[in-house]
């Protein structure tokens, strides 16, 4: 006699069907390259990236020497971060610093930014918004640009440095990519150790500044007309009037460079990557574009080889509806769908494992150019001579 499949007995199965919450990804998480010849080599080994919930809570390990220290208290004067540190030797000659900065893969060790590219499997964390303050030669932001590129970040790097608009615009033209803004002149800080005003690494202050306004409004807020905290004047003095389009501030502007301006405290002054695409050309954009398509995609790991039912189509369809639906609520997206096309989605290609889905959305620009448009006219004075007039007639005549 056969056993019997019986059981005698309570049976419970389980369903894990239905739509999942999209968690947001981390977008504030700051990564940087710097020096530090004398920093603490536990908390900051070399070319080993690092991860930190807190710049504050480091910054005494970060030594005196180098960029390191100076760059985290720039951060921590805007707010404090998460962040991901590289820190490469110093060397005197500028070449070999720069070779030490852009690092290599010999013997399948990254080093410098090459271990920045690596830090999600180094570390645990993909920084999102990059820079060398102090560091970022014309060959130093290329390599960052390529980093960010393959991670979904963006980086924020010096203009060059130079005194005169024509050299600001001309380093200008060596970068045409959509995820990196360049920032042309440096802020000054007081030193309380040379008791000078010093340069008060730029850069960083501006990654401080970008992580500060993804924490508190959102990466869907431009980093232009930010105030930066703990400076004291700018390098150059850059001409700034909000009624003059020629102006060196917009003039800059206009060759897709952010300026520093001093206008009611010391502020970005920029909105515009150096992407030659309009519908790149906003930091917001990109950075929105970037943001959408790495959280819907990264929260899909669950559904990855499950049987291809309905249900599990519909559960997939549903939570990338309510996400965007969820950013248009937040004010972070100006609207969203999601659609199934017909061509993409045929037998031919669910037989082949592979379903697709479209979604669109847009982003919310930022109010770059606010026009008021005045008109001088007559008009009034017909009021004017009405009341007159009027007034006039209720006057009372004067007799004896």
């Amino acid at each position: 006699m056969a056993q019997a499949n019986r059981h005698h007995g309570v049976t419970t199965t389980e369903s894990t069907e239905g739509v999942r919450y999209i968690s947001d990804i981390s977008t504030a998480v700051i990564g940087m390259v710097c020096t530090a010849d004398d920093a603490d080599t536990a908390a900051f080994p070399l070319n080993k990236p690092v991860f930190y919930a807190s710049a504050a809570d480091v910054i005494g390990k970060a030594g005196d020497k180098g960029t390191l220290a100076k760059s985290l208290d720039g951060i921590i004067d805007q707010a404090d971060a998460q962040i991901v540190i590289v820190r490469v030797p110093h060397d005197a000659n500028a070449d070999k610093l720069k070779a030490n900065v852009i690092g290599t893969n010999s013997g399948g060790v990254p080093t410098g930014i090459q271990a920045l590219r690596r830090a999600k499997s180094l570390c645990g964390f993909a920084p999102k918004i990059l820079g060398a303050p102090e560091l970022d030669s014309q060959a130093v932001a290329a390599e960052l640009v390529g980093v960010a590129q393959a991670t979904r970040a963006f980086v924020y790097a010096s203009a060059g440095g130079a005194a005169g608009l024509d050299e600001v615009k001309a380093y200008r033209a060596n970068f045409g990519q959509r995820e990196i803004m360049l920032v042309d002149n440096e802020f000054t800080a007081f030193d309380p150790v040379s008791k000078t005003d010093v340069k008060a690494a730029t850069i960083a202050r501006i990654l401080g500044l970008r992580a500060k306004l993804d924490q508190q409004i959102g990466w869907h807020k431009s980093i232009s007309n930010g105030l930066i905290n703990g400076v004291t004047g700018l390098r150059y003095a850059r001409s700034f009037d909000l009624l003059d389009k020629n102006c060196e501030a917009n003039v800059l502007n206009n060759n897709d460079i952010t300026t520093l301006i001093r206008e009611d405290g010391f502020r970005v002054w920029g909105n515009r990557t150096c992407s030659e695409d309009p519908m790149t050309a906003f930091e917001v954009a990109v950075r929105s574009a970037q943001v959408i398509q790495e959280t819907i995609a990264s929260a899909f790991l669950w559904a990855m080889d499950k049987q291809m039912s309905m249900g599990l189509l519909q559960d997939i369809i549903m939570g990338v509806n309510a996400k965007l639906a969820e950013y248009v609520g937040q004010g972070r997206i100006l609207g969203a769908r999601v659609f199934i096309s017909d061509k993409k989605v045929t037998a031919e290609a669910i037989g082949a494992g592979i379903f697709g889905i479209d979604y669109e959305w847009t982003y919310v620009p930022p109010l770059e150019n606010l026009q008021f448009h005045q008109h001088n006219t007559g008009t009034f004075f017909v009021n004017l001579a009405e009341k007159a007039v009027e007034f006039g007639r209720t006057l009372k005549p004067s007799t004896i």
